[in-house]
């Protein structure tokens, strides 16, 4: 087995560059704290790797799969910004990035704007709500949504995102998630956020995410995707929970400055399974705490032609 299973050095290498080009391009345009944290940590959890090297992997694939002289139309629904960064500094695409925060849309576009000269493709960026994007049906090659769906707050959120990410799909092209995953479904709350990202000047508790089990995934995202010719489902479970909760009992700006730890942690921790395997430890409850400890699960999509 490789050291870095999940090529977590590719990944944390690309986001160093990206904070460095970022500082001597725009200086403390982003302020200083963020400016010095997209430096020291450039991915921003452990458990984000396998992610990133799960969605990059079938996303070239399938250009393998499928080759086109056209330029590839990526959208990214609200996904850590810099996996669109990275697809669009690689691959000759078009990459949409998409938020509802306008916070993480303009830092980025900062940043690409530093990047874009040795790049291969283009990124754009856009405020868009999951649940209705105003985009014609079949538009895009790839549609991805990475650790997102989750924490869209209404009874079917999770699945009106989801019945958009296929609508906007092209026949043949491919529908890439992740969600978190435990051994029963849970939706949590965290205290001081809403829209899990807007700070709060408060210590109330707002929604925050679900975490499927088995049959919550089932029944909440594999239905609604039924219609596709092909389903892949990756778990990708949480190995030494002892390890995960002691990096948790960190604070978070503690955290950040250890950002470079994140590519071992990761792959001290990450295992990647086929299928929906539970048979992990898991520890989480009603209130989101940086201690939680749960897998998630990958799904690869191609959409019936």
């Amino acid at each position: 087995m490789p050291l870095f299973p999940h090529d977590e050095l590719k990944y944390f290498f690309f986001g160093l560059q990206a904070g460095l080009v970022n500082a001597a391009a725009n200086g403390l345009q982003l302020g200083l704290k963020k400016t010095i944290g997209k430096i020291a940590q450039p991915i921003n959890a452990p458990s984000r790797f396998p992610e990133y090297y799960c969605f990059d992997t079938a996303i070239r694939e399938h250009v393998a799969r499928y080759p086109d002289t056209r330029r590839l139309r990526i959208l990214d629904v609200g996904s850590p910004k810099l996996m669109g960064l990275y697809l669009a500094h690689t691959l000759r695409a078009t990459v949409l990035l998409t938020d509802i925060s306008r916070l993480n849309v303009d830092e980025y576009r900062v940043m690409w704007g530093a990047l874009r000269r040795r790049a291969n493709g283009c990124a754009l960026f856009a405020l868009q709500d999951a649940r209705a994007l105003p985009f014609r049906s079949g538009e895009f090659d790839v549609v991805y949504s990475m650790s997102v769906v989750e924490h869209i707050e209404g009874e079917s959120g999770d699945r009106e995102a989801l019945r958009e990410f296929i609508r906007v799909l092209k026949p043949g092209g491919i529908l890439l998630i992740s969600v978190p995953f435990g051994r029963r479904y849970i939706e949590q709350q965290r205290i001081g956020f809403a829209g899990a990202a807007r700070h709060m000047r408060d210590r109330r508790a707002y929604f925050f995410q679900r975490i499927y089990d088995r049959r919550a995934f089932e029944r909440r995202i594999l239905d609604e995707a039924r219609g596709f010719a092909d389903l892949r489902v990756t778990t990708i479970a949480r190995m030494r929970p002892r390890l995960w909760r002691a990096w948790g009992r960190f604070g978070e700006n503690a955290r950040g400055a250890l950002g470079f730890l994140n590519p071992v942690l990761s792959s001290a921790i990450n295992q990647q399974r086929p299928g929906i395997d539970d048979s992990f430890d898991v520890s989480y409850g009603p209130v989101h705490s940086a201690r939680d400890v749960y897998g998630d699960l990958i799904l690869a999509g191609w959409k019936r032609r």
